[in-house]
């Protein structure tokens, strides 16, 4: 027994000690946040000044001096997220964390973003190349600060690479992928649902226009929610237009499925613009609120940057690059939203041909041999030879894809010319040269004017497979904008932003089947009506208010369908569907956490449209295809179950009985979930679990690593934004001049160090809704950077 007390002792004293050893290591890796530095490459001093909050200033000379400082917090802050985003987009996950990662390196080294991004560096501008180049040396020498490496490498069992200008266009492409991807994927889906319903429609004996008219359908690229801008008023009633008939392929082939309730997630975000006819202060007022996926660290790194030069930006940026994304110079503001436009083209070929060009790349796997892989690259698109995909390699016939992030010159650091452009005109003028995945900007200057235009650039051409050759990219004669519209509001909502010609300019070939996959516009509605609505000059607690706004207008309809449906017939012998239309009765009309009716209404629409879509699509693809179902379903959804079409009937055959079923349905998945129909909250449906994303192979570390669980208000049809830990990444509002009256939240501070205490920063402000200035406060710790001579920063 004595023996065995000195062990125990030894154990606990070991695992003590080992708990020290780890604890000591993981405070090293701190950053030093006061002092002064030497560091090669500076041409003159420079400062990284933060806050209480952690939020930092950078003085600097010059702006490439201040590209400098800003990769030098960058690295000290967020270095393992800024690897992890270049690796995503390289391809080398695998590298650190092993066979896991191969698949995503395989499917990314498809698209050749390495090579790419090698071109895009040596294509810049003198001026340009001086910022990047400046950027890396910071990130370097920052990296080089910590008295140890990033704990997350410690973990890994890896050490962190080199930074260099590569590497920040690598960033720039994760984003592409992170935002515009999943229009590749959609549009796939389409072409092989057309391809399926067109060899139907053939043994039918169906004119072969037949297919592409249910596709227009399943997919509408115009909806009774459309909510576009105008460049002059008119459409007070939204230019609705006429329905169309059915179409002749619209047949529901398989089963109904089981309930599932989901709602199609993608990139998204709010942005607004309000002339200064309409604001306080007679300056533009610029609102932007970005939707992502949330993380911890947060996605974006809030920072003021000043120059001797003249520059003075406060906004966010995005670690890995040395531009601020959104924000305001003092003179102009601007912010985006995902632009879902035809960037891609996808087409049916051969697997094999002797005229493709065979590349092989090799993925290096921790811990184990490398991987080879050999992809086949056709004209200006790829050969996707993936079953996934639809290809089908026994019999000869794959996917073809031509993505325009491929293009190099689609991707610079143009962007970087939006700090010094001074009114509305300077930055639509820069617009059409600046590379990055398509976004809508709106921008409003310090004279009260606003425009909207595409950041991205524009190809020229029609047609099915102008990508697949060489493109030519539109210039300030043609490239789409709207400035200074009468009713004095910009708004998108990753809708259908413009009608008309310059609808046709960004959905070429897919204008009809909603040009890429944007949003139907219940939340664009929303937010521009509750701008119009203003009785007084706006402000930037206005702006708030809307981002905030998450009554539940989208629903409403589909609350009255179920109430109509359940009547005294369908409730005799049901005493659950009569709790059903009693909660949804007294519901209140609003996304709010303690809602039940909330809950109810929503599960029931999803499963209504899951189980049509999903009749459709496996009936004419097998049961064991899955397609997403598109976000403009819920057009054609809604025709459907309301207009019931007897030559249409539902799987079962009567669309009373269908509904009822998916009422039954609905009730049976909650009470899963729930026990109770009157405890299904629907805070409880998905809480907002914003994590690291090490903290799932990390359990015990997970209440240090990841942000507090919490029960919010929001979902995706209404400016409130929340799924999960899906939703705002940022809210924002500034009006150029007057950047001390605007306000900047983020879920997440600006360390990514979790002992820090500046890593959780700013999220309960988030969550709650309260503003947090945009502007950075007094100082708290200052760090001077000295040039050096040589050699990197001790």
């Amino acid at each position: 027994m004595r023996w065995l007390r000195w062990i125990l002792v030894g154990l606990v004293a070991i695992a003590l000690l080992a708990f020290v050893l780890a604890w000591w290591s993981l405070r090293r890796s701190l950053p030093p946040l006061d002092g002064e530095r030497a560091a090669a490459g500076l041409t003159a001093a420079a400062t990284i000044e933060r806050d209480a909050a952690g939020r930092p200033t950078l003085t600097a000379a010059t702006r490439a001096d201040l590209a400098y400082a800003l990769g030098y917090a960058h690295a000290q802050d967020r270095f393992f997220q800024m690897d992890l985003s270049r690796r995503f987009a390289g391809g080398e996950l695998s590298a650190l964390f092993g066979a896991v990662a191969v698949g995503h390196d395989t499917s990314v080294r498809r698209f050749a973003f390495g090579a790419a991004a090698k071109t895009v560096v040596a294509s810049a501008s003198a001026d340009e190349r001086a910022v990047i180049d400046a950027y890396a040396r910071g990130v370097n020498a920052g990296l080089a600060s910590l008295a140890a490496k990033p704990w997350e490498y410690g973990l890994l069992r890896a050490a962190p690479r080199a930074w260099t200008a590569e590497d920040s266009v690598l960033v720039v492409y994760s984003m592409w992928w992170q935002l515009q991807h999943g229009s590749l994927t959609a549009e796939i889906d389409r072409r092989r649902l057309e391809r399926a319903a067109a060899a139907a429609g053939a043994k039918e004996g169906a004119a072969p226009e037949a297919a592409h008219e249910l596709i227009a359908f399943l997919f509408a690229g115009h909806s009774d929610w459309d909510t576009p801008n105008y460049d002059q008023q008119r459409c007070a009633n939204d230019c609705a237009r006429p329905q169309a008939m059915w179409p002749r392929l619209l047949k529901f082939r398989g089963p109904a499925a089981p309930a599932a309730g989901g709602e199609p997630k993608a990139p998204g975000s709010n942005n607004w613009a309000v002339a200064g006819i309409h604001t306080k202060t007679g300056a533009a007022l610029i609102a932007n609120d970005m939707h992502l996926d949330l993380g911890a660290p947060a996605v974006w790194y809030p920072a003021r940057l000043k120059s001797g030069d003249g520059l003075d930006l406060v906004g966010v940026t995005l670690p890995g690059t040395p531009a601020l994304v959104a924000g305001s110079n003092g003179n102009i503001a601007w912010g985006f939203t995902n632009s879902y436009g035809d960037f891609t083209d996808t087409r049916f070929g051969p697997c094999s041909d002797p005229s493709y060009e065979v590349r092989v790349e090799r993925i290096e796997v921790k811990g184990q041999a490398e991987v080879e892989v050999t992809y086949h690259d056709v004209g200006a698109g790829f050969v996707l030879d993936d079953a996934a995909f639809g290809a089908d390699v026994a019999s000869g016939t794959c996917i073809q894809a031509a993505w325009i992030a491929s293009d190099p010159r689609a991707t610079n650091f143009t962007l970087l010319g939006l700090e010094r452009a001074r009114t509305v005109d300077d930055a639509l003028n820069l617009a059409p040269r600046i590379g990055i995945p398509g976004q809508n900007m709106v921008v409003g200057d310090r004279g009260g004017r606003i425009a909207w235009t595409l950041l991205g650039r524009v190809p020229r051409g029609t047609g099915p497979d102008r990508l697949f050759g060489q493109v030519e990219f539109r210039d300030g004669s043609d490239h789409p904008r709207l400035v200074d519209p009468p009713v004095g509001r910009l708004w998108t909502a990753n809708q259908r932003v413009v009608d008309g010609a310059l609808e046709a300019v960004l959905g070429d070939d897919e204008v009809d089947v909603g040009a890429g996959g944007y949003d139907i516009g219940a939340r664009a509605r929303q937010i521009r009506d509750d701008l119009v609505g203003l009785t007084h000059p706006a402000t930037e607690a206005d702006m708030l208010k809307i981002q905030l706004d998450a009554r539940a207008l989208f629903l409403a309809r589909w609350r009255d369908l179920a109430l109509a449906l359940i009547d005294e017939s369908a409730m005799r012998d049901s005493p659950s569907r009569r709790e059903f239309r009693q909660l949804i009765s007294e519901w209140k009309p609003e996304a709010s956490p303690e809602s039940v009716g909330y809950r109810l209404v929503r599960e029931l629409r999803g499963d209504v449209l899951d189980a049509l879509w999903d009749s459709l699509v496996s009936g004419y693809l097998g049961p064991d295809v899955e397609i997403r179902r598109p976000g403009q379903f819920e057009a054609a959804g809604w025709r459907l179950v309301t207009e019931r079409p007897a030559a249409v009937p539902p799987p079962g055959g009567d669309w009373r009985a269908f509904l009822l079923a998916r009422v039954d349905a609905t009730i049976a998945a909650l009470r899963k979930d729930c026990d109770s129909l009157a405890r299904c909250t629907y805070g409880l449906r998905k809480p907002v679990a914003v994590r690291h994303p090490l903290s799932r192979a990390l359990p015990l570390l997970s209440g240090l690593l990841d942000m507090p669980t919490e029960q919010l208000a929001g979902d995706h049809h209404m400016p409130r934004v929340q799924d999960g830990a899906f939703g705002a990444s940022e809210r924002m509002a500034v009006s150029p001049g007057h950047e001390a009256d605007g306000y900047l939240e983020l879920p997440g501070g600006a360390s990514g160090h979790p002992l820090s205490p500046y890593y959780r920063s700013g999220f309960d402000d988030w969550a709650q809704g309260r503003p947090t200035p945009l502007l950075p406060g007094p100082a708290q710790h200052t760090l001077k950077l000295q040039p050096a001579a040589a050699g990197p920063a001790p």
